[in-house]
């Protein structure tokens, strides 16, 4: 069912999916109506996208003192992110056995798949060990992640192969861990906000 106007209700659900806060239920029955192409409530979600986008970003940017800069330095791949010259072309693929893996905490590889100049969003694979876990952080922009292989817990919400998840730019992961080791495909920033857990 497509609607003709943006009632109260329209409003409300475009408003709620695109900040990330409903209910995964509701998230994807949402999501199967924005798939019939229901034009009026593709045009709200777009309109509130761009603001919870900017919400992320409304703080001012601050300095980091030299210890947590030093911290976040050290979690970069210290070679840093390679980007092979046919990654700009308007069509390419990347085999299984092509591109690096990237260590970016003990336990845990990426290996970026590319990278969306205009949006900074960057499309990688992230392989988590047994028993390994992310630090709290806050999402800088629009974050998805689609579940390979094994089990991956986002805070307290057990995930698994061909699982999605959504976190709206500004929006905190207080826990991401797996038990007997993961792999996922992320779409994200590569620069993330870590912060305290308490």
């Amino acid at each position: 069912m497509t609607h003709r106007a943006a009632d109260d209700q329209i409003i409300e659900m475009a408003a709620l999916y695109a900040l990330g806060v409903m209910s995964q239920g509701e998230a994807r029955a949402f999501e199967n109506h924005l798939a019939e192409g229901c034009e009026v409530c593709l045009a709200e979600v777009a309109a509130f996208e761009g603001v919870a986008g900017s919400i992320g970003f409304a703080a001012d940017e601050a300095e980091p003192d030299g210890e947590v800069r030093n911290l976040l330095l050290a979690r970069l791949p210290r070679e840093g992110v390679q980007f092979e010259p046919e990654l700009s072309r308007e069509m390419f693929s990347v085999r299984a056995d092509e591109g690096e893996w990237s260590q970016i905490e003990e336990g845990i590889l990426m290996k970026v798949l590319s990278m969306d100049s205009a949006t900074g969003l960057a499309t990688s694979l992230i392989k988590m060990s047994p028993g390994m876990r992310l630090e709290p952080h806050r999402h800088k922009g629009l974050e998805e992640i689609f579940i390979l292989e094994g089990d991956c817990n986002v805070n307290g919400e057990d995930l698994g192969p061909g699982d999605y998840h959504r976190a709206a730019p500004g929006s905190i992961h207080l826990t991401t861990h797996t038990i007997n080791g993961t792999m996922f495909l992320l779409r994200a920033r590569l620069d993330y906000e870590f912060i305290s857990a308490d």
